[in-house]
């Protein structure tokens, strides 16, 4: 879990990443922010504690910018699993950003914060600070006197539609954090598969340790040199270089089940071809990528 927390925040660490989140789960779809108004913020703030100052880091921040002002503060947290009391971080991280704030002579930006949920499909924790302490057994004339803080979470796995298509970047750029809600709630990349991917290597890394499918870092190295020489990567292209791989075993594998999901695939085709006679249409499969797409669904073959 602690490595899955470290690959998720390599990809959020990029400043159109971070962009594309907020302004398709906080705004809507909205874009609101850019790449190039946003600056790193510092993710670490200090408290004092009992005995002696103490320090406490968030996952990542970003500054917006306006007119070489600081307009706004952005946090997020990235979680494999959901705490109880992860309304009581959120409100120590904000509290934090805001006690810079205190001395500088300079006018108050709001400091906004959200969670990324990306194993769960729902919360189980309270979403706000009343509702913990009403949990934690306070009374309800206290909960009245008590101030609240709301606990915003978005849960990866659980995107709608129409939520995953406002992952586009902006209006010249596709970015990849759509690739990963896409795969996350179904499975593939359809729909996507002509945009180009942008951070190859944090992508492919992130992709697999999410879903623990390894074929995403195969041919990470091709895909690389590929950028070194100025060639744009885009996404149909790398699934069609692992179906590749995986058909070509698939075809010497014929009828037996492959590892990947390539390989039995066209071992199925195969299979029901040859108890067809249709000789010509598996030599078709085995040379013809467009051919064999279109056998996949006229057998149904998914």
């Amino acid at each position: 879990m602690a490595e899955k927390d470290i690959l998720e925040k390599v990809l959020m660490s990029y400043a159109d990443v971070f962009a594309d989140c907020v302004n398709t789960l906080a705004y809507r779809g909205v874009r609101r922010l850019s790449e190039e108004n946003l600056q790193p913020a510092p993710t670490e703030s200090f408290y004092q504690g009992k005995e002696r100052m103490r320090n406490q880091f968030c996952d990542k921040s970003f500054y917006r910018m306006e007119d070489g002002a600081i307009g706004a503060q952005y946090i997020i947290g990235n979680e494999t699993r959901l705490e109880r009391w992860q309304v009581v971080r959120k409100a120590s991280y904000q509290g934090g950003a805001y006690r810079d704030q205190l001395g500088t002579g300079k006018p108050l930006y709001p400091v906004i914060g959200m969670v990324l949920d990306w194993m769960g499909k729902k919360s189980r924790i309270p979403l706000s600070l009343r509702g913990l302490l009403a949990k934690e057994g306070a009374t309800q004339e206290e909960l009245e006197l008590a101030d609240d803080v709301q606990l915003a979470v978005y849960h990866m796995r659980n995107l709608s539609k129409e939520v995953r298509e406002k992952f586009v970047g902006g209006m010249l750029f596709f970015r990849d954090m759509g690739f990963v809600a896409d795969y996350l709630n179904t499975g593939s990349f359809e729909g996507r598969g002509s945009q180009p991917i942008v951070h190859v290597k944090e992508l492919c890394e992130m992709i697999e340790d999410l879903t623990g499918d390894k074929r995403f870092t195969e041919k990470i190295d091709v895909l690389l040199k590929r950028r070194e020489k100025g060639e744009e990567v885009r996404m149909c292209e790398y699934i069609d270089m692992l179906e590749a791989r995986g058909e070509r075993r698939g075809i010497i594998i014929g009828r037996k089940e492959g590892e990947k999901r390539g390989e039995k695939r066209l071992a199925d085709l195969i299979h029901l071809l040859m108890k067809e006679k249709k000789y010509d249409e598996i030599d078709a499969a085995s040379t013809n990528r467009q051919r064999r797409q279109e056998l996949y669904r006229l057998y149904n073959i998914l």
